[in-house]
């Protein structure tokens, strides 16, 4: 990788980040590579610009963006807020500058004849003030799963392999707005059960907590390591009633105990719902491992006979959801990507 130093200033019509979009855009960069830009900016992104940025972000899964910022733009007002977590959920890393950013800024950027840095007076103050706005802003955003954790607990083998391990129910969810609208909350995040509270309950209560109107449309596909058991199947359940207008996916990589009655009427009772319910496979695991996983730029690569373990639950799952007339109809809501 080459390095490459660019600056951009607000024009007339474009702000800085749609000059460097423009930019980008311009030159036939290859998807094969992967690109990490560096951004020191005087003011943070304004909301059209976080927008714009952040789906530039979700299409260009090989570019990974790093903001310091001088100031916070607005910090105080709720649309600049969201953009800035949007950024954050796309992957961006946005920070304060410190006295180290705007040394690399001087020197990299600046005509500075030959001069060095000089910090002015309440440099370290107000960067520590920006930096705990910025912290209240971001409150407490995603954490990416470690690669060995996705791998671990997301794979579909019958057997635990050594070393052995036990599985836990993690649960990976995104939520958007069919329409294409940029939701005004966290949109995704990863979960696990935590003190006697299943995943799938800490999921319910916090998708409620985001003030969801009931007669808008929304879609939340969710990733999770085992299959809901019988209370949380009908939880979930209870939720889809909630918001009628809710497409709720549920990709499983396993079943749990899908031999005991109890767990396969939770499953029918969630389909009855109008709850899609489905096995993971090789597409699901790979979208999962690029938005959940802190994969550092490494593509997924299947563990042995996954598609084999895949078609195996696929076929007990079917075999479960038989009484209610289920068949390919899975097929139908897996292409409903979100």
């Amino acid at each position: 990788m080459i390095p490459s130093l660019h600056q951009y200033y607000s024009r007339t019509c474009l702000h800085a980040e749609q000059c460097f979009l423009y930019w980008f855009h311009e030159h036939m960069l290859d998807p094969a590579e992967d690109y990490q830009v560096t951004w020191y900016i005087s003011w943070s992104p304004c909301s059209t610009c976080a927008d714009e940025m952040a789906s530039f972000l979700a299409t260009h899964r090989n570019v990974s963006l790093t903001i310091f910022s001088a100031r916070l733009y607005y910090f105080w007002n709720s649309a600049y807020q969201n953009g800035l977590r949007k950024l954050y959920q796309e992957g961006a890393q946005v920070k304060v500058m410190t006295f180290q950013e705007f040394e690399d800024c001087w020197e990299n950027f600046v005509y500075n004849k030959g001069e060095s840095f000089m910090p002015w007076k309440g440099l370290s103050r107000n960067n520590r003030f920006l930096k705990n706005e910025l912290k209240k802003i971001l409150g407490s955003p995603m954490s990416l799963l470690k690669e060995d954790i996705f791998l671990y607990q997301f794979n579909n083998q019958q057997q635990v392999q050594k070393p052995y391990f036990r599985r836990r129910t993690y649960l990976c969810y995104q939520l958007e707005q069919p329409n294409g609208s940029r939701p005004q909350w966290p949109a995704k995040g990863c979960l696990q059960n935590k003190k006697g509270h299943h995943a799938e309950i800490r999921f319910i209560k916090r998708i409620h907590s985001m003030g969801l109107e009931q007669d808008q449309d929304y879609q939340i596909t969710c990733y999770i390591t085992w299959s809901p058991c019988l209370a949380c199947a009908c939880a979930l359940a209870e939720l889809k009633n909630h918001f009628p207008r809710l497409t709720l996916r549920i990709f499983a990589s396993r079943l749990y105990f899908h031999w005991i009655r109890k767990f396969q009427m939770g499953l029918q009772h969630l389909y009855k719902s109008g709850v899609l319910v489905a096995v993971m496979s090789l597409p699901e695991f790979t979208d999962c491992w690029e938005k959940f996983v802190n994969h550092r730029q490494v593509f997924f690569t299947p563990w042995d006979k996954l598609e084999e373990h895949s078609r195996s639950i696929q076929r007990r799952l079917r075999r479960i959801l038989q009484s209610w007339d289920v068949d390919d109809l899975t097929d139908d809501f897996r292409n409903l990507r979100l």
